[in-house]
């Protein structure tokens, strides 16, 4: 929390809560021991949570959390959320409709009307008649708050190692809370049921006088309606903002294969992208934090304000280029051209569903990218090691090809075939593509930092790119499906992938991908000619030694030729 934001102060004052929430709940577990030892370790926390200074911090929690986090319901302008953030959702408005009136009854009893409300006074008062409302509060409270530390934590390496053992303490914490609960409970009504006992403990606890119990009843019932009144009003405000964002100024949003969406000026991208029922992969529930909404933007990158500390801070961490910005912090006001980073299932790549069912020609580029010498790399190896090397391989090559407006087609085995220019055109996929590859070539001198030690040689790559016309259009492979690109023209890219890998080239092109990409003084690099039986006639190839050593013609302006 290297700067004040609202979304720091929200989650530093849930975890003041969520603190004091589990200490309150692992007092309660005490009581399977006994009704003194429930006493003795509240007065210990007592000291800290009705100290000024405790009850200043705890108010001051309770209240920004609260505050903070009723302003972001009301800004959202989609509701179509993943389940775990409707359930925090639902809980987080449900907590306060049961946890003033505790409050009430205890704290601010104790400090109007001088009541002890120690765990005597608060079993007796509850048990059994409250007890319902008492367990549905602390589970509604557990759960919201584990929510909330999960999807914080999980992006954190050493919280996956910790998890299973976490796991079990999550369960663990609220039922050792609510067995001591029902054991103290039951025990305290048991005491009760002697006359004598129970007068003496209304002198013990300072039990309200039938005046002071109509006040506590009074304020309880005010509560609960300040309560309902601020939820209604907060359902108000929704419905009002979302009437005024459909007659607002509306801006349009281009997505790939060509989909534009008219949206609200308002509204962030993601919100944009849920609302327009297309799927995206956020999983930070639109906290800068996951990452998997990252989307280049193609054009309008000049008319959105420059990243914030959180964006600029993940999308430092991802290494990303130039015009690639987190959706869930963009808020669209001029036109923009998106394409998004991390493909998945239901990904905007696939926006134009029924033109991807049908399948339509597109000129493009392809790329297929091979690991050379993948058999002695393989060889006898350790699948773990097998696996973490190619992931090594790949996760520098996926990320390099995402980067530059373009996605993996399929995996090969030793390798991928990638599209560039599915919605940029079949020149400036080249362009893109060239400019994907000299980052791929970086990329494999840190990678075999870390394996070519292990494999006794740095690896290789053997690239093949070719520009043509293909289907593209979505294909069912039982349960999934998928966008893929087909015809004979996809295989151009493997022939030239094997002729630099022949050649010792790391590089082969077609010349008609060398044009497109403009590569400068094609004349001086080497040069083949290979029989394309296919096409009917002989194909241009251009080897390049080093791909970093290469540059495609900076893009065009959009209003002048290419």
């Amino acid at each position: 929390m290297r700067t004040l934001t609202t979304q720091n102060i929200r989650l530093l004052s849930g975890l003041i809560l969520f603190a004091f929430a589990a200490t309150h709940f692992l007092n309660h577990a005490v009581g399977l021991f006994s009704l003194e030892a429930m006493d003795e370790v509240q007065e210990w926390r007592l000291v800290l949570t009705r100290s000024w200074p405790g009850m200043i911090v705890l108010l001051a929690a309770l209240l920004a959390h609260a505050v903070l986090a009723v302003a972001k319901t009301i800004q959202r302008s989609s509701w179509r959320l993943p389940a775990w953030e409707l359930i925090q959702l639902v809980t987080g408005l449900a907590i306060p409709l049961l946890l003033l009136p505790h409050i009430v009854e205890t704290h601010v009893a104790h400090a109007l009307f001088g009541v002890q409300d120690n765990y005597l006074y608060a079993l007796a008062l509850i048990w059994p008649r409250a007890a319902w409302i008492q367990t549905t509060l602390l589970l509604l409270v557990w759960v919201h708050g584990c929510l909330g530390l999960h999807h914080w934590l999980k992006f954190r390496r050493w919280y996956r190692l910790a998890q299973p053992a976490l796991v079990v303490l999550a369960v663990a914490v609220p039922m050792a809370a609510l067995m001591g609960f029902v054991v103290s409970g039951r025990a305290v009504a048991g005491l009760l049921s002697d006359p004598a006992m129970a007068d003496r403990m209304r002198q013990v606890t300072h039990w309200p006088s039938e005046l002071d119990s109509k006040w506590i009843n009074l304020l309880q019932l005010s509560a609960r309606i300040a309560v309902a009144a601020l939820l209604v009003a907060g359902a108000t405000i929704v419905v009002f903002r979302h009437i005024a964002l459909l007659a607002a100024p509306k801006v349009a949003v281009t997505f790939p294969n060509g989909a534009t969406v008219q949206a609200a000026i308002g509204p962030t991208l993601l919100e944009i992208i849920r609302s327009n029922h297309l799927s995206d992969r956020s999983e930070c529930g639109g906290r800068a934090r996951c990452g998997l909404c990252r989307v280049r933007v193609l054009e309008g990158a000049e008319t959105l304000p420059p990243p914030g500390h959180e964006e600029r801070a993940v999308l430092t961490g991802s290494s990303a280029p130039e015009h690639v910005r987190l959706a869930c912090q963009i808020r669209p006001a001029a036109p923009l051209t998106i394409a998004p980073l991390v493909d998945g299932p239901g990904a905007l790549t696939q926006v134009n569903e029924q033109a991807d069912a049908q399948g339509e020609r597109r000129a493009v580029c392809l790329v297929q990218i091979r690991v050379r010498a993948f058999a002695t790399i393989a060889g006898d190896r350790l699948a773990s090691d097998l696996v973490f090397m190619m992931n090594e391989i790949f996760g520098a090559v996926s990320e390099a090809i995402e980067a530059n407006a373009g996605r993996i087609d399929r995996f090969l085995g030793d390798g991928v075939l990638a599209v560039f220019g599915e919605q940029r055109g079949p020149d400036q996929g080249c362009r893109d593509a060239l400019q994907a590859i000299g980052a791929i070539d970086l990329a494999m001198d840190r990678v075999n930092e870390k394996i070519a030690a292990e494999i006794g040689r740095p690896v290789e790559l053997a690239i093949g790119v070719h520009v043509g016309e293909v289907v593209v259009g979505r294909l069912a492979l039982g349960r999934m499906t998928r966008v893929a690109v087909l015809g004979t023209v996809t295989d151009v890219p493997a022939r030239l992938a094997a002729l630099a890998q022949a050649k010792g080239w790391q590089l082969a092109l077609s010349g008609h991908a060398a044009r497109a990409a403009g590569l400068h003084d094609v004349a001086g690099l080497a040069q083949e000619t290979l029989a394309d039986a296919e096409q009917g006639g002989d194909l241009d190839a251009v080897g390049v030694l080093r791909a970093r050593d290469v540059a495609p013609v900076a893009r065009a302006a959009p209003d002048a030729p290419v």
